[in-house]
């Protein structure tokens, strides 16, 4: 499944990835040297429960997600949930990350925790210089969404607004939020798979052009 309805497949959900930054402290840390500042909102009108998107890092040369020494996906998770952060239905929860510098890909999503989605027959691919504060999108979570085959599946559409977003972090982070840029993603990154599901994800082409080898 491709472009606005990509279907949600992600990665490992038992992975040990970056937490997101807890935005209900006054603390929030900001980038050090070498590392950058991913932001993206997600939202979901027809769902409750624990979904979260899954940023992992990504090695073009060998065209594999990076792993640490446990052998788990080295990333970001983050997480958008009813009973863990709050808020109410349908509204666009903002969501920071602050990770390495490098090149990353949109792996998947778990569903409830339990249920891992993967992208790793074609993901969105981005690079993050140090410093940067980028923004990934919105992404609306659905559940049991009918598709063109007409079967209902789990999915997770993307659409973008950089200016509500730049709002958005401006609440949290008002020294960050002017230096809020979107990302620039190419599709069509593939490695290898791990979860309950496996498809492919791609960003809008006005948006994420494919792969060229």
């Amino acid at each position: 499944m491709t472009a606005i309805i990509g279907l949600a497949l992600a990665s490992p959900a038992a992975a040990q990835l970056t937490e997101q930054v807890d935005l209900t402290k006054p603390e929030r840390p900001v980038p050090a040297s070498g590392e950058a500042m991913i932001v993206l909102r997600a939202h979901a009108s027809t769902m409750a429960g624990d979904n979260r998107i899954l940023v992992h890092r990504y090695d073009p040369a060998t065209q594999q997600v990076v792993t640490g020494p446990d052998g788990k996906p080295a990333g970001a998770k983050l997480t958008y949930s009813y009973t863990l952060f709050g808020g109410k239905k349908g509204e666009k929860a903002l969501r920071v990350a602050i990770v390495p510098a490098g090149d990353y890909v949109l792996a998947g999503r778990t569903f409830n925790v339990t249920y891992t989605d993967s992208f790793c027959f074609g993901a969105p691919r981005f690079s993050l210089r140090p410093g940067e504060v980028v923004y990934l999108g919105d992404y609306e979570m659905l559940a049991l969404e009918k598709m063109p085959d007409r079967e209902r599946r789990n999915a997770m559409r993307y659409s973008a607004d950089i200016v509500s977003a730049r709002a958005s972090l401006a609440a949290a982070y008002p020294a960050l939020a002017p230096q809020l840029t979107t990302w620039t993603p190419a599709n069509g990154a593939t490695f290898r798979c791990n979860g309950d599901e496996f498809t492919a994800y791609a960003i809008p082409a006005k948006s994420a052009p494919a792969l060229q080898d």
